[in-house]
């Protein structure tokens, strides 16, 4: 049973990022579906570190794409994405020191920071680039 389903209300018309994202939440799955399997150790660790990895390629790509659409917050969604990942960070550490355990923290964490960063950040630069021709892309 997955923590999250995407649905509608997570698309913010720009298909790239889309993309990007239902990684994410498959990435976030997988660990989830593993928790509940009883799986702990290395094997949750390596799917922690997985979506880690997942999250600083999506970041990348975004602030890309928003470079490319003159994003005029591009900066402060910089700093957001730092934060983010600083986060992350303690919670894939808690789990590594409590020998590849997740726990409902992480969980909800992942949950509140996939819906409210999408919902909430990410489109406003989806509505920037999407506002004009010249600027949508996909």
């Amino acid at each position: 049973m997955p923590i999250m389903n995407w649905d509608q209300t997570l698309d913010i018309g720009v298909e790239a990022m889309n993309s990007d994202h239902r990684d994410i939440l498959d990435a976030m799955n997988t660990i989830f579906d593993a928790h509940q399997a009883g799986q702990t150790g290395d094997a949750i660790n390596k799917l922690v570190a997985k979506l880690g990895d997942v999250c600083i390629r999506h970041f990348s790509d975004e602030e890309e794409f928003m470079l490319k659409t003159n994003y005029p917050a591009l900066n402060t969604h910089k700093i957001i994405h730092k934060q983010l990942l600083e986060n992350y960070t303690k919670h894939a550490e808690a789990i590594k020191t409590a020998g590849g355990k997740a726990n409902d923290d992480f969980f909800g964490f992942l949950k509140r920071w996939l819906v409210a960063h999408i919902k909430g950040i990410d489109i406003k630069y989806a509505t920037h680039a999407n506002a004009t021709p010249e600027r949508k892309a996909s």
